[in-house]
């Protein structure tokens, strides 16, 4: 796959890269082209108002926009997994309080095995007294 640094550079700081990038790969995202699609129209519709856009926000609302539209199929834990650091803010706030403690309960799981397997102990672990 051979991306254009031209046709980068034209692009605008929104989904218009990633979705080149896919076209590009010959990958089919339904779910993710639908959340494309309908923030390219937020941006259309933001720049013809002459409203711009903070980062953050674009952010959010897609992360928002991709957890509505899902099928509900993937695990919140998997997702968790695999959003980018830069990410993670807007994921975690976009997480049900019941999510939330999910992922929590299974990060531990992990860290528990990770540190069983090797036969350490996890020094972070402490007795909280109330």
């Amino acid at each position: 796959m051979r991306i254009d640094s031209k046709e980068i550079k034209k692009r605008p700081n929104n989904y218009d890269l990633g979705e080149y990038v896919r076209h590009l790969a010959g990958s089919s995202m339904d779910n993710k082209d639908l959340v494309v699609s309908i923030m390219k129209d937020w941006y259309s519709a933001m720049d013809k108002h002459g409203i711009s856009v903070q980062p953050k926000a674009s952010t959010i609302l897609g992360t928002v926009l991709a957890k509505h539209l899902s099928d509900g199929g993937e695990d919140p834990f998997d997702r968790y997994m695999n959003t980018k650091a830069g990410e993670l803010e807007a994921f975690w706030q976009s997480l049900s309080n019941d999510e939330k403690v999910y992922v929590e309960k299974r990060r531990q799981e992990m860290r528990d095995q990770y540190y069983t397997e090797r036969n350490m102990i996890d020094d972070n672990k402490q007795l909280l007294k109330g």
